[in-house]
């Protein structure tokens, strides 16, 4: 677990959940990625709850070109003699 030094969290035991751009930042997007999105054609702020969702449904850009890289060295390798 993650120690934090703060007397807020250290005197109720709590852990400090992620913010939704600390969310962005893991998953390689840049911040504010989440915070407005399109609904019946009008731009509008998404709450937290959203953004969180948005977050954790997306797949990580580093995992995904390391993966589609390994994918291409297999297929572009030369057979076992």
């Amino acid at each position: 677990s993650y120690v934090i030094e703060s007397k807020q969290y250290a005197q109720k035991k709590q852990m400090r959940r992620l913010t939704p751009t600390e969310c962005e930042r893991l998953q390689g997007f840049p911040d504010g990625w989440t915070s407005e999105g399109v609904i019946d054609g009008k731009v509008v702020s998404m709450s937290d709850t959203q953004r969180y969702k948005q977050c954790g449904n997306a797949v990580t850009v580093d995992v995904v070109q390391a993966v589609a890289e390994k994918i291409l060295l297999t297929i572009t390798a030369e057979p076992l003699k």
